[in-house]
């Protein structure tokens, strides 16, 4: 896709993405491409890991939001999705990230 992912930290139900060099894409069309991707890969390797989760048969919801940046640095971002993913997560130790999903 001639892409660069710079930062992806994942949420229990969402994830956050800093996509650089993205400027031959519309927006709707590259999530849709990386939903599709990602989708088919995790069903490829793991779906015996998450099969009974999904929301009917599928792995993402419809939909994405976006926010483009100009007036901020790329590290300001980068930091920003690292430490804004924590309030994302439960304080309970049953709660599965995809570091401990065994």
């Amino acid at each position: 896709m001639k892409i660069e992912i710079a930062t992806i930290e994942c949420g229990p139900d969402h994830l956050h993405l800093f996509v650089k060099q993205w400027k031959n894409w519309k927006i709707p069309v590259l999530a849709g491409q990386l939903k599709t991707y990602s989708s088919r890969m995790m069903r490829k390797g793991h779906s015996a890991l998450f099969s009974n989760k999904l929301w009917g048969k599928k792995f993402w919801r419809a939909g994405y939001f976006h926010r483009t940046v100009g007036a901020v640095t790329a590290e300001t971002v980068k930091r920003y999705i690292r430490e804004g993913q924590k309030k994302h997560w439960k304080k309970e130790s049953s709660q599965r990230t995809l570091l401990n999903f065994n």
